[in-house]
């Protein structure tokens, strides 16, 4: 039997268009395997490059499409300082500070109009519709994080009338069934502080990767039986490097506060899933099918999932992206006038321009887009044999 695949888009600011070119080998060498994805999850930047793959089928030249707007970028025109905003902050909290009571305003320090339109103008949301009412993929949905109560929020989208469930207790997603469209995007990808929240259904939301950046569980719970997963942090990342006993920086620490955002628990997730997939093996072996369906059906019973077995193939950076900003930050300044990606280095580069943590996450240029786009490629080839195994 044809499994049903989900394809699972982690967020990472900037470094989603490492996703792209993951997907642009697939289109390339694979693209048998893009009609058997059946569902879509996404967070964050994730969540934007989902809702425009998603509404145009997901076809070859859908991702060729994203691939040729990502490269398109122009920073400037995307993001900057947000001085209107930072003036209605300061002014909020000096009338908070003499006892006068003052509604917050719904700022971040970056004004992202840009990158607004940019969501609002791509994506095709009324064929994002149709492509789930007409069968094309079972559910198509994006986590957010619920400002009021912490809680992940999922907006989906789903072919069926009955509002999808998964997990339980505090850290599961809410299922939320919603017509999707730019809103449920933008609040799925608004970064805490740096964007400004976004009100969908009067709730106020920040990015889904606050407390879900690989939407995996939502995935599985609304039908896929493999997954093709997609995440921008390379291992390297997390290692140590030798003391220096410098201090490196204010904007240091506000790289590693942006990275902690995008924490993933991937590596968990996945633990887990091989632990089940194991599990059935094991069971299988000791006594059967029939004995693995009598297992699935008492666990049904207690109210818990028919687990399955369930394919994975997981690609991600096996370089560093930050450095990668960091050097593309370089060579930048050295040939052309960049506007806000000069305040970008200026905060999140140490004195040797080898550190960009916090710039990767907000470098949306055409030029970085490229260099993530042939590294995303470069690593989906080393997994060929796990996305051909789908």
């Amino acid at each position: 039997m044809t499994r049903s695949i989900g394809l699972v888009l982690s967020g990472g600011g900037a470094r989603g268009a490492y996703e792209v070119g993951a997907l642009l080998w697939v289109a390339e060498h694979l693209p048998d395997l893009l009609p058997r994805i059946r569902v879509i999850t996404g967070t964050s930047v994730g969540a934007v490059n989902a809702a425009y793959l998603a509404s145009r089928g997901l076809t070859p030249d859908s991702i060729f499409d994203l691939a040729s707007i990502w490269r398109g970028l122009v920073i400037d025109e995307l993001v900057g300082i947000d001085r209107a905003g930072l003036k209605d902050l300061l002014a909020a909290g000096t009338k908070r500070l003499i006892g006068r009571q003052v509604k917050s305003p719904a700022v971040g320090l970056l004004r992202v109009d840009g990158i607004a339109r940019l969501v609002a103008e791509n994506a095709d949301w009324r064929g994002l519709r149709k492509v789930v009412m007409r069968g094309r993929f079972d559910a198509v949905g994006f986590a957010a994080t619920d400002i009021a109560t912490g809680r992940t929020h999922f907006f989906v989208d789903h072919a069926s009338r009955i509002t999808p469930r998964w997990g339980r207790g505090d850290d599961a997603p809410v299922p939320i069934r919603a017509n999707l469209g730019p809103a449920h995007v933008l609040a799925s990808a608004a970064i805490p502080l740096l964007f400004p929240p976004v009100e969908v259904g009067g709730r106020w939301y920040m990015d889904g990767g606050v407390r879900y950046n690989t939407p995996l569980g939502p995935a599985l719970g609304m039908g896929a039986d493999a997954l093709f997963i997609v995440s921008v942090r390379a291992v390297e990342e997390a290692q140590l490097s030798a003391p220096t006993g410098e201090f490196s920086g204010f904007g240091q620490i506000v790289g590693k506060v942006l990275d902690s955002v995008f924490l993933d628990r991937i590596g968990f997730d996945l633990d887990r899933l091989e632990r089940i997939n194991d599990m059935i093996s094991a069971i299988g072996h000791a006594g059967g099918e029939a004995l693995v369906e009598g297992v699935r059906g008492s666990l049904a019973a207690l109210g818990r999932p028919r687990y399955r077995h369930v394919g994975v193939a997981h690609v991600r950076p096996r370089s560093d992206l930050g450095a990668l900003a960091a050097t593309h930050l370089v060579e930048a300044q050295a040939h052309r006038p960049f506007g806000f990606a000069r305040v970008l280095r200026a905060l999140f580069q140490d004195d040797a321009g080898t550190t960009g943590d916090g710039a990767s996450f907000l470098l949306f240029d055409g030029g970085y887009a490229d260099t993530l786009i042939e590294a995303g490629r470069r690593d989906a080839e080393q997994r060929k044999a796990e996305l051909a195994a789908l």
